[in-house]
């Protein structure tokens, strides 16, 4: 049996895939409307609300294109959830959702594929 140090284990979770959970449209607010001051990119962490649940679920976005998103952009994006295993089953095409950051709600989003799980 061969023990890994604690340095070969982080290089492993830094280079392992995430798997994105589904993709949706979302539209992002306007910084006068609430949303985010700057631009973002893959990799931007907010919070997820979805109507089912009373907890928000942080998450990651992944952008194919643009490289750069900017307040009032409405962009499809692939989502990969962090510790949400037990919902994975409740979401569905066409579901509404909120965005939020620590200054509150930054956008919504609709559903459009979600994945195998």
């Amino acid at each position: 049996m061969r023990i890994l140090g604690t340095d070969h284990i982080f290089l492993h979770l830094l280079y392992m895939k995430k798997t994105s959970h589904f993709t949706a449209l979302i539209h992002y607010s306007l910084t006068e409307n609430g949303g985010v001051v700057n631009p973002f990119s893959t990799g931007f962490r907010t919070s997820f609300q979805f109507p089912f649940e009373l907890q928000a679920y942080l998450g990651s976005h992944n952008f194919e294109e643009p490289e750069l998103i900017f307040p009032g952009d409405s962009v499809t994006v692939e989502i990969t959830l962090i510790n949400a295993e037990s919902f994975l089953s409740k979401l569905y095409t066409g579901m509404d959702f909120e965005i939020s950051d620590n200054s509150g709600v930054i956008g919504t989003g609709v559903i459009s594929d979600v994945y195998d799980r």
